[in-house]
């Protein structure tokens, strides 16, 4: 696929040249959403690939590509990126688009007790994850909503140890892990990867795609984690074959 490679290096220079993260997703947003289906795929396809290979501007635009395809306004063009992919006879990378439907436990599901003697209502919440007050925000952390965390991801008091145990919680919302993944403040950083990818409460699909971005210690780790996912021990096990291959050689 010449023609997507030639367009791929195009992209990551100019992705190489934003340097706002948010704005990185934003413009891959746009240029995606202009594109046929068959043309995402070839992105994807080279991106995942070029990732693979270590390659670290082809990595920043696997994250970006990632970011946008994980926005809401973009749906539809992942869910018909998977079908070509499928259609395609590539079921590894279509495996890291597809949603499953999951089951969420009645725990994950509890709202935190914020000593007002009730449950408050979603608009309180949201407003408490606005508030700057540390200790409210440990218990706004455990909200099972995913528009509470949404706001509660953009509140400038939170640390990366904050999110880090967000992550690392167990049980917790498919939902509320999906949101730390489309955050381009927080996903990013590369603890917050590894506790997403640690965690069998990711969705398949969000571990599939950070695979590509951990080390070879961290992918040893979740090979050996046998709460993980088959597919995404799989995955580890294959990148971690390139990766000893690439230093034989």
């Amino acid at each position: 696929m010449p023609s997507a490679q030639a367009e791929f290096e195009s992209l990551a220079r100019s992705v190489a040249c934003i340097g706002d993260q948010g704005l990185r997703a934003s413009f891959l947003r746009h240029t995606l959403l202009g594109k046929r289906p068959e043309q995402v795929a070839d992105l994807f396809t080279v991106a995942m690939s070029r990732a693979e290979a270590r390659r670290p501007a082809h990595i920043e635009l696997l994250q970006a590509l990632s970011l946008a395809l994980a926005h809401d306004s973009c749906d539809a063009m992942r869910e018909a990126v998977r079908g070509v992919l499928e259609a395609r006879q590539q079921p590894a990378l279509a495996r890291a688009l597809q949603r499953d439907q999951v089951a969420e436990e009645a725990e994950t599901q509890r709202i935190p007790d914020f000593g007002k003697g009730r449950t408050l209502t979603l608009g309180e919440r949201k407003s408490l994850a606005r508030r700057n007050d540390r200790n409210l925000l440990a218990r706004v952390l455990r909200d099972p909503h995913p528009h509470v965390i949404r706001i509660l991801l953009g509140n400038p008091t939170l640390t990366e140890n904050d999110i880090v145990r967000l992550c690392a919680r167990r049980p917790v919302s498919t939902e509320v892990l999906r949101e730390v993944w489309k955050s381009a403040r927080w996903i990013v950083r590369y603890p917050v990867k590894v506790a997403l990818a640690l965690n069998p409460y990711t969705p398949v699909d969000i571990a599939l795609q950070l695979t590509p971005h951990l080390h070879s210690q961290d992918l040893r780790r979740m090979l050996a984690a046998d709460e993980l996912h088959a597919d995404v021990r799989e995955a580890c096990r294959r990148l971690l074959g390139k990766t000893e291959s690439t230093t034989l050689h």
